[in-house]
């Protein structure tokens, strides 16, 4: 008897769960129905992004989950970040070496396959020094993840990046944002508050973090003006070669940049876009999208 009137209650449980999600589908607007979007318009509340001369900042970490993300997502806004007098160092999470599509059609453990990838690691390494030269970085760190796998080596980047958080200490971290749609670079995000979780919270708490887009337009608080040091730009992402031989990634950023500057009415003819957030406000942004 007792278990027959459980799993009545149990039954009455699951319709009444089925009939409030049934109300929420039909009632509600789609934005309010994935948690970080509704936690970002409760936030930002639709008003219209600001656009600065150069973000907060005078000790800047840039993470790039593959060699040239500096480049693509934040290039001219680290250029401009350099002019200013700001010191600027990089973090490249992983080796890129499945940058070559022609390459990735092979087996796995085809020979020619991995000689080849290792080859190209070899050569993103050093295009992604001679771009961070041109951008005039101060320091380049290269992580060597496997690339595609960062999820998997989580635990050990994030090591790595909070031992040169604790010893550099910048002020301010610009990273692909939470929704950019690569999974390498989602699990940047992840290494990079697994690091911040380890460190002094008295310190570590005061960090502002800016969110950068590569693969995907994302919803923007914060432009920068980059028409001034979009060549810098270019001239960067040129070094990337091996990148731009399947697909041409400068027609396509420089596209993005300059739709930035327009529906950002920034005033320039290019534009890179970011979402700017206390380390506090973006670990809860984190916290809700695995929701």
């Amino acid at each position: 008897m007792a278990l027959k009137l459980l799993g009545t209650l149990m039954e009455h449980a699951r319709m009444k769960r089925q009939f409030a999600h049934w109300v929420y589908r039909r009632l509600f607007p789609g934005w309010t129905k994935n948690a970080l979007e509704r936690s970002i318009v409760n936030l930002e509340r639709f008003h219209h992004p600001r656009t600065v001369e150069i973000p907060p900042g005078g000790r800047v970490l840039v993470l790039a989950p593959h060699p040239d993300d500096e480049s693509i997502g934040c290039g001219g806004t680290v250029h401009k970040y350099v002019q200013s007098g700001s010191c600027v160092r990089v973090i490249v999470l992983t080796d890129g070496r499945q940058g070559d599509p022609a390459m990735r059609r092979l087996a796995r453990e085809d020979p020619e396959r991995i000689r080849r990838e290792g080859e190209l690691a070899i050569m993103r390494r050093a295009e992604a020094a001679a771009a961070l030269e041109i951008l005039g970085v101060e320091h380049g760190y290269f992580l060597a993840a496997p690339d595609g796998e960062l999820r998997q080596h989580a635990t050990t980047v994030a090591t790595q990046i909070a031992d040169i958080l604790a010893d550099w200490r910048p002020d301010i971290v610009l990273l692909p944002f939470l929704t950019d749609r690569h999974v390498d670079h989602f699990a940047t995000n992840q290494c990079f508050l697994n690091a911040a979780s380890r460190l002094d919270a008295s310190w570590v708490e005061s960090l502002n973090c800016l969110g950068y887009e590569t693969w995907s337009p994302i919803y923007a608080n914060l432009y920068v003006d980059i028409t001034a040091t979009i060549d810098c730009k270019r001239r960067a992402l040129s070094c990337h070669a091996s990148q731009l031989q399947s697909e041409d990634f400068l027609e396509g950023v420089e596209g993005l940049n300059r739709f930035r500057a327009v529906t950002g009415l920034t005033g320039g003819t290019y534009a890179e876009a970011f979402f700017l957030a206390p380390l506090a406000t973006y670990r809860h942004l984190y916290t809700n999208l695995l929701l």
